[in-house]
C-alpha cells in the first residue's frame, strides 16, 4: 500500500512537471508567432540589407567605374586615376568610404555627394569652393577663395583666367576690391592687383594700363573712372597709367611709342 502511494505521488509530480513544460513551450511559441507578425517587415528588411551587403562584397572584387560631375578647377582625369588607384590597393574595403576619404583631403572641394548607381558604377557630384584669384608667395602658387582663405594646390591652365594678387596680405583684402569693382559697374579687363604697402591698390590691366587707386573712398573713385572711361575711352591703351590717388582727380600718363 505504501509502495502504491509512492507511485501515485511520482505520477502526480510527473504530470505537473510536464504540464509546466507544455505551458512554457506554448508561451514561447505564442510569443514567437506574434513577434514574427509584428516585426516581420523589420526582419525582411534586415535580411535584404544583409543580402545586398553580401552581394556588394562579392561584386567589389572589380574596381567600379567612376563618373565625376560638377568640377571646374579640379582635373577630372587625375582625380579619377587617384581614386581608382586607392580602390585597387584595397579592393576588400568599402568603396564609398575610400572615395570619401580622398575627396575630404581635396582643399578645392566644398562638399560632395557619392551615389552608388549600380554594382559597377559610382557617380560623384562635387561642389568646389568659389575661387577669386591666384597668389604667389616665395615661388609657391596658391588660390584665394571668396572668404580670402589661401588654398595650396596645383595650378592648372583652367585657373589662368583668374587675377593674380601681389603684395603682403593682398589675399586678406582680395574680395573687398573685387566687390567694389562689381558695385561700381565698371568693366575692367584686369590681369593683376598690387597691394601697395598694405594700404592701397594698383590695378594692372591686360593691355598694360595701370590704375593707381587711393587709400580711401575707393568706390567713389571707381565710379569716377567709369564715367571718365565711358566719355573719353581712356582704358583702351593709349595711356599706360591713370593716377587717381588724389580724391576726385585723375592724371594720365600717355603711352610713348
Amino acid at each position: 500500500m505504501r509502495r502504491f502511494s509512492k507511485i501515485k505521488k511520482f505520477i502526480h509530480f510527473f504530470n505537473i512537471k510536464n504540464l509546466i513544460i507544455i505551458l512554457l513551450t506554448l508561451s514561447t511559441l505564442s510569443i514567437t508567432f506574434f513577434s514574427y507578425f509584428k516585426y516581420k517587415d523589420l526582419i525582411a528588411e534586415k535580411l535584404e540589407l544583409n543580402k545586398e551587403r553580401l552581394l556588394f562584397r562579392f561584386s567589389n572584387d572589380a574596381t567600379p567605374n567612376l563618373i565625376v560631375l560638377g568640377n571646374n578647377y579640379i582635373d577630372k582625369k587625375s582625380l579619377v586615376y587617384e581614386l581608382k588607384t586607392k580602390l585597387d590597393e584595397d579592393i576588400n574595403s568599402n568603396n564609398l568610404s575610400i572615395i570619401s576619404d580622398v575627396l575630404n583631403k581635396k582643399n578645392l572641394i566644398k562638399k560632395f555627394i557619392i551615389t552608388k548607381t549600380s554594382n559597377d558604377l559610382i557617380t560623384i557630384k562635387i561642389e568646389e569652393k568659389n575661387i577669386i584669384g591666384l597668389l604667389n608667395i616665395e615661388n609657391n602658387n596658391y588660390l584665394i577663395d571668396e572668404f580670402n582663405n589661401i588654398i595650396e594646390t596645383k595650378i592648372t591652365p583652367n585657373l589662368f583666367h583668374l587675377p593674380v594678387f601681389i603684395g603682403k596680405n593682398s589675399n586678406k583684402n582680395a574680395s573687398v576690391i573685387l566687390d567694389l569693382i562689381k558695385e561700381s559697374n565698371i568693366n575692367l579687363n584686369y590681369l593683376s592687383f598690387s597691394f601697395v604697402n598694405q594700404r592701397r591698390w594698383n590695378i594692372n590691366l591686360k593691355n598694360g594700363v595701370k590704375i593707381l587707386l587711393p587709400e580711401t573712398k575707393v568706390l567713389d573713385t571707381l565710379k569716377l573712372l567709369n564715367r571718365v572711361a565711358s566719355k573719353y575711352n581712356i582704358l583702351n591703351g593709349n595711356f599706360i597709367e591713370i593716377d587717381m590717388r588724389i580724391y576726385g582727380k585723375y592724371f594720365l600718363k600717355p603711352k610713348i611709342n
